[in-house]
């Protein structure tokens, strides 16, 4: 694979990176919402509690499952971007504060380091 190549591949993964990682956001902001609109909604009918309570559970769920992946795709990123150091290829798309210092807070998130 010549220079031109490897250059063409290595963005095409950037940007592709990158825009998972906008629609996983996307994703959570969305389905935040969605989930704040349903007992607004439920009132706003003059619905019972229990009226809706699976699609809430659903959708808390739905949640939880594209925050783990996004987990996934950080993990992924760190591991790309450890790579790109080693071939000499590096590259941002509005991402240029290092990260090696930054601790996440909150939830436990030691099991996304990753280990070199």
């Amino acid at each position: 694979m010549s220079n031109i190549d490897a250059r063409t591949a290595n963005d095409a993964v950037a940007e592709l990176l990158w825009r998972l990682e906008t629609q996983l956001d996307e994703a959570l902001a969305t389905g935040g919402e969605l989930l704040a609109a349903l007992p607004t909604a439920r009132r706003a009918s003059m619905l019972p509690a229990i009226a809706g309570q699976a699609a809430v559970q659903h959708f808390s769920q739905t949640l939880l499952a594209i925050s783990e992946a996004r987990g996934h795709v950080v993990a992924g990123h760190r591991v790309i971007e450890k790579v790109g150091k080693q071939i000499g290829y590096e590259t941002n798309y509005g991402d240029e504060k290092p990260k090696e210092d930054f601790m996440p807070t909150g939830a436990d998130a030691s099991h996304l380091r990753v280990a070199a």
